[in-house]
């Protein structure tokens, strides 16, 4: 092999290895850049979509149900009831696993195209997507919702095992039929959740 062939032999070396760095530098940088976006959209306790992210992802839907005009939304306010007990008694750190379980709880009853996020403190929303009772002109089929009852249910065995009666209050605005643009279904949604907790937690107001 003569010296340039080495030459050529070595510089083909190098740059097959600047190749297979460069490869593992932007391999890296997508896994960063991965890391960081979901860190920006996650509430840090619960896992669920913060604020931020929650509010992008129904603005996106209301977007589509504007666009289509054929899709609906259910944007539920979810408060859980009596849960200040558990600070109270055992501690923030117990109240923390307490909001935990209630997000996988939250999470693990809707659908997986379902919108979740935590608002603050132990409020959640939820954005069920094309909900089969939409339509309903029965209010009480709404306030018996099967979503609702089995999040009640699991929220109330959480709570036995504090002692503490845990319950879920829930305010609820569809959308497109009773408003729609996301700051009035936040408003009416938050409005009813009051009204379920003033009239004795543990309930559905839809109307």
């Amino acid at each position: 092999m003569t010296r340039g062939e080495l030459k050529i032999r070595l510089l083909l070396n190098i740059l097959e290895e600047i190749s297979e760095r460069y490869d593992e530098i932007l391999e890296e940088n997508k896994k960063l850049l991965e890391r960081l976006h979901k860190e920006a959209i996650t509430d840090q306790l619960t896992g669920l979509l913060n604020r931020k992210a929650l509010l992008e992802e129904l603005k996106k839907e209301i977007e589509k149900i504007k666009r289509h005009g054929k899709d609906n939304l259910c944007l539920c306010f979810v408060d859980m009831d009596f849960f200040k007990k558990i600070n109270d008694t055992y501690g923030h750190a117990e109240g923390d696993k307490v909001l935990k379980e209630f997000a996988k709880i939250l999470k693990s009853n809707v659908r997986v195209y379902d919108i979740v996020g935590r608002w603050g403190g132990d409020e959640f929303i939820l954005g069920i997507i094309n909900c089969e009772h939409f339509s309903t002109t029965d209010t009480k089929v709404c306030k018996n919702c099967p979503i609702y009852e089995r999040i009640s249910k699991n929220v109330r065995a959480l709570g036995n095992k504090y002692s503490i009666p845990l319950n879920v209050s829930c305010g609820v605005a569809k959308i497109p039929s009773e408003v729609k643009d996301l700051e009035k279904a936040l408003q009416l949604a938050d409005k009813r959740l009051y009204t379920a907790k003033r009239l004795g937690k543990g309930r559905v107001i839809v109307d």
